[in-house]
């Protein structure tokens, strides 16, 4: 990360980030970099990371490793002693379950208000930042709909959906559109790349297809709640719903309504499972790699969570 005034407070904040990962707990180990007046944000951070901890020890889950790689966005100078600073985390975490050693990855947008007082910069406030304020737009085509068509119509290769999973779990393929809240457009292209066709209408409310940017797409190609309802009427994916977790296979789809409302808002893809036969996620908007699939540690994660688990028939 290139150096600035308050390049030590944030890198200090991401080394006890993965310092807490694996041993601890995060009762006192932020004061020292904090200002006044962000209790609320030490107190949000500390009960994520204590869902964390309770969340390794029922799977049996034993932390080895996490790292992160920093890179600068974008700073905005507000005095000589205050600036915002967007910045991501590129993180890495290792960990065995049963002998076995697991890998798991996440890129997170940080937005961070720094300020220099009694002497040495510090962290003042902190939270995710919103995709709209740092995400680049990206230059997309117009595809037809017999180039998505096109030999789809032998099942659903899981492996293929798996390896575009992988390939783009960090990144975005220039062909579609990249949207601020990314997750279900992410998941619908691979279910395509598995080989599920799109199911065209002239409407935005119907089927499931994606033609180009500036709207030319249905609400459930890149909408969390309607491509839940989408899957489950079956569709041209052929999803049925089961009771848990454990029943899914590769490239298999969960959805999550954060607050059990009924509308759901985020939607991931199974790309590997744990020893103890639970899926690990791939997923946008944060965009995860190998992610236990109950996100307990999400932010956005709260006790009245629902899900929602679909296997495709191949």
């Amino acid at each position: 990360m290139e150096r600035r005034p308050w390049h030590q407070p944030i890198a200090i904040w991401f080394q006890i980030q993965n310092r807490l990962w694996v041993e601890g707990e995060p009762d006192d180990l932020y004061e020292p970099l904090l200002k006044d007046g962000n209790e609320a944000w030490i107190q949000l951070e500390q009960e994520r990371l204590r869902r964390l901890r309770l969340q390794q020890r029922e799977r049996n889950c034993h932390p080895l490793k996490s790292d992160s790689r920093l890179r600068l966005v974008k700073e905005k100078i507000r005095s000589d002693e205050e600036a915002d600073v967007w910045m991501i985390s590129e993180h890495r975490m290792f960990y065995e379950i049963h002998g076995d050693t697991y890998e798991e990855e996440e890129a997170i947008c940080w937005k961070f208000n720094v300020r220099f007082s009694e002497g040495k910069w510090g962290i003042a406030d902190g939270r995710l930042a919103e995709p709209s304020e740092w995400k680049e737009r990206t230059r997309v085509t117009t595809i037809s709909e017999q180039e998505e068509s096109a030999g789809t119509r032998q099942g659903y290769n899981r492996a293929r959906a798996v390896q575009y999973a992988e390939i783009w779990w960090n990144s975005y393929n220039p062909r579609y559109s990249r949207f601020e809240v990314d997750c279900t457009n992410y998941v619908s292209q691979c279910m395509v790349a598995g080989g599920i066709p799109m199911n065209f209408t002239s409407r935005r409310d119907r089927g499931w297809w994606y033609r180009g940017p500036h709207e030319q797409w249905s609400y459930s190609w890149a909408v969390a709640d309607s491509l839940k309802r989408y899957l489950a009427t079956g569709g041209t994916a052929r999803a049925v719903m089961v009771d848990r977790p454990d029943q899914l296979s590769l490239g298999d789809i969960i959805c999550y309504d954060w607050e059990g409302s009924g509308r759901y808002d985020h939607n991931t893809i199974v790309t590997a499972f744990d020893n103890n036969g639970m899926p690990l996620v791939n997923a946008h908007t944060v965009n995860s790699r190998h992610r236990y699939w109950e996100y307990r540690d999400s932010h956005a994660w709260t006790p009245r969570v629902q899900y929602r688990f679909f296997h495709i028939q191949g």
